[in-house]
């Protein structure tokens, strides 16, 4: 075992603690440091405590999310930096030349055939450049493109159809001085139609040009592959609730590999060391050995032109470029979405001296049952990725990350001195400073979970309500529709699944062209109505806590009966008019 090795093994006492703490299922580890790396895989059972698995299991696998932006970055630099310039590919690829500084609709129109439906014009005509960057862009439109409890909604053509009449709704709510840059999943899914439709498919594109020459033999696209290559207990995602208890995430049903609009956004099922071969092959091509057409032009636009947020941090293609000794870290994980004005969010890594400041590309992506973090620094050949399985109070691939680059890169907080770790060490005046700085970790995820756990609680107790009886509004089960999203609310008197019941309760249910959720509970609180879990342990999406932070919906009616339903989302009402015969 080397030294690298053998330092990341002594952090497994942090490590594990805080995976008992968060009460993950799985975690995939993968770190490397100039050319030494090390890859560990950890489980914690139903009961007891957590383990390092004896040897490691390069089978696990977990959803990218917004890990996935990278790739599409990488896709897009690809399509027009490279191939737009070569002759002998297709003309759709050659339409692309010059194509950064265009505007996107102007661009992707311009590949769309004769019978393929056109985007009308984004407000502010944002140029390829400025989506990329997460600049000019379209606002958040995660409550359009899945539903409550985390089935995707969105196709193709939905997306063509209606993303320029939100982005124009939307700016229409803009105040005075705010800022036009706006970290959105929904500027990287234009991204990919872009290379869609330049390619014929976004999924080939992948394979070809980087699965294939990165060796990324355990990244899937498609159900297919996916149950090819994999068993059910390899890539089964977990909630955990606030008072800590664990359950399958859908079990037996695989989300996000339906079609390229939810590969964009929830990207494909990989493992840690294809990511590793990933961030590892970019390393050689930086140092000018190029892997296919991924050569060190490529690597340094990547990490060129960047939406600056602040000083010390902005959006870039690689993804988030942040000074370590600043808040920015974690900025993006699930522990920020839960509580987005924490007062642990003060916690910074620091710097290995007083003089030193180093900076890191940082990419976190959380789906619903799954949490994943990467830091990546090219200048030093580090990256550090760390993938879970698990999503609730405590996202454990934000601290475990960060635990790691604290030791490979020997950071000290300026405010180290003042952390209490006595709850982990007793003898504070014994401690060695590298146990002091593992503690605090323990420390700081158990004082996560617990202010996070408050919020889980409070979405946990309004989802706990009694069901409504149909006969106390009979007049609301109907078909609404949305013309803004273009999405359906269908009310039903539901009477069990086999409808062996005499009395029934209201069930409703999101479509949106041929996708639809489950059926969810429509309960009445007061004069509106709640959409709540389907039983009795919630398992609604993380975004309860962000695009569907607002489950209630209000009822107008008039003299034929309900009129229609609706909810004030974060930007905009929407409205759902009931369709009559």
């Amino acid at each position: 075992m080397s030294s690298f090795q053998q330092t990341f093994k002594a952090l497994d006492p942090s490590v594990l603690a805080i995976l008992d703490i968060s009460n993950t299922a799985r975690c995939s580890i993968y770190c490397r440091a100039e050319k030494e790396e090390t890859h560990a895989t950890y489980h914690k059972p139903a009961t007891g405590p957590a383990q390092r698995d004896p040897k490691c299991d390069e089978g696990l696998l977990f959803q990218c999310a917004s890990l996935f932006k990278v790739f599409i970055a990488t896709c897009l630099i690809l399509a027009i930096d490279k191939l737009s310039l070569d002759p002998s590919t297709t003309n759709r690829y050659r339409k692309l030349k010059g194509a950064w500084n265009e505007p996107f609709t102007v661009v992707f129109n311009n590949l769309l055939g004769a019978d393929d439906y056109r985007m009308s014009p984004l407000p502010g005509d944002p140029s390829v450049q400025q989506l990329l960057l997460h600049y000019n862009g379209v606002y958040d439109m995660n409550h359009i493109l899945l539903a409550p409890d985390g089935t995707p909604l969105q196709c193709l053509r939905d997306v063509v159809d209606r993303i320029s009449q939100y982005a124009e709704e939307t700016r229409e709510q803009e105040v005075e001085g705010e800022s036009w840059i706006r970290y959105s999943n929904a500027n990287y899914i234009l991204l990919a139609l872009l290379i869609d439709k330049a390619s014929e498919s976004l999924n080939d594109f992948l394979r070809e040009y980087i699965f294939k020459p990165f060796e990324m033999e355990r990244t899937f696209l498609n159900l297919q592959d996916l149950d090819s290559n994999s068993n059910e207990s390899q890539r089964q995602p977990h909630v955990v609730s606030s008072d800590r208890r664990r359950r399958s995430f859908r079990p037996g049903t695989i989300l996000g590999l339906f079609d390229v609009v939810e590969i964009a956004w929830l990207g494909p099922y990989t493992s840690a060391a294809d990511l590793g071969r990933f961030f590892g092959g970019l390393l050689s091509a930086k140092d000018g050995k190029p892997i296919g057409l991924v050569d060190e032009a490529v690597v340094e636009s990547l990490g060129s032109g960047i939406s600056r947020v602040d000083k010390h941090s902005g959006y870039t293609p690689y993804g988030f470029y942040t000074a370590l000794n600043s808040t920015g870290p974690g900025s993006h994980s699930l522990n920020r979405l839960i509580s987005p004005d924490s007062n642990l969010k003060d916690h910074v890594l620091g710097k290995p001296s007083r003089d030193d400041e180093i900076s890191a590309f940082y990419l976190a992506g959380s789906a619903t049952g799954w949490t994943g973090t990467v830091y990546f620094i090219p200048s030093k050949h580090i990256f550090v990725i760390v993938l879970t399985n698990t999503s609730g109070p405590l996202d454990a691939s934000d601290l475990i990350s960060r635990l790691c680059l604290q030791e490979i890169l020997l950071l000290r907080p300026s405010k180290a001195d003042s952390w209490d770790v006595s709850h982990y060490l007793r003898s504070r005046s014994m401690i060695a400073p590298d146990g002091r700085y593992r503690a605090h970790y323990v420390e700081l995820a158990g004082q996560i979970f617990e202010e996070n756990a408050r919020k889980v609680k409070e979405l946990e107790q309004r989802d706990d309500q009694p069901d409504t009886p149909t006969s106390d509004c009979s007049d609301l089960p109907g078909r609404y529709f949305s013309s803004r999203n273009g999405q359906y609310l269908r009310v039903v008197d539901w009477k069990g699944e086999d409808n062996e019941k005499a009395e029934g309760v209201l069930r409703v249910v999101i479509q949106s062209g041929t996708k639809s959720s489950q059926k969810l509970r429509f309960v009445k609180m007061g004069e509106k109505f709640r959409i709540c879990s389907p039983d009795t342990f919630s398992i609604l999406a993380i975004d309860c806590f962000g695009a569907w932070k607002n489950l209630e919906f209000e009822v107008e009616r008039d003299d034929a009966g309900v009129k229609s339903l609706s909810r004030q989302g974060m930007y905009l009402k929407d409205f759902f008019i009931r369709e009559r015969p």
